[in-house]
């Protein structure tokens, strides 16, 4: 038996299908061509996939316009229902999560996920924007109506909006 090379305590009989080392099923890493150890496993930086700035700006540009179309049909949800609109808001958050993943060319990351929870809170925001501006035009006043508007159940939406625009792209 030989020693991982990673951990000498170890006794292993597997090695690595890449450059023949001895390592231990901690350290033994699979992929599609068999067991590597974790230098052979790692990508090269050609090979890993990331998100360029157009498709970055169609994922914000994508979140930002389903948030918008969401949080009007939100807005008459809300008057309709009531206590109900959670569930609209959960899937409020679920669509802009689908418009971000969409717009990213179904990129996921975590930091990708939070932009489309923000989204989905401004989803939620923008029919007590909408009367707000209506109201009062584009003021301090206007702002201070869209917090104050709606109180608890506006964070519970928030919430529901953003649980569901994270979880469609964590």
């Amino acid at each position: 038996m030989k020693k991982c090379v990673n951990h000498p305590q170890v006794e292993t009989a597997v090695s690595c299908s890449s450059c023949g080392d001895p390592i231990c099923p901690d350290c033994m890493i699979y992929t599609p061509v068999g067991a590597k150890c974790p230098d052979c496993a790692r990508m090269p930086k050609s090979a890993r996939v990331t998100l360029r700035p157009g498709r970055l700006l169609l994922a914000v540009a994508a979140g930002l316009g389903a948030a918008a179309a969401g949080g009007f049909l939100f807005g008459i949800a809300v008057s309709m229902i009531g206590f109900f609109s959670i569930i609209f808001a959960f899937g409020l958050g679920y669509g802009v999560g689908e418009a971000v993943s969409w717009g990213s060319g179904r990129y996921h990351a975590a930091w990708l996920a939070s932009l489309a929870a923000v989204c989905a809170g401004l989803g939620v925001l923008f029919p007590f924007m909408l009367v707000a501006v209506g109201s009062y035009g584009l003021s301090g006043l206007a702002l201070s109506a869209v917090l104050a508007a709606g109180g608890f159940w506006k964070l519970i939406w928030i919430a529901a909006a953003a649980f569901g625009a994270w979880r469609r792209n964590a």
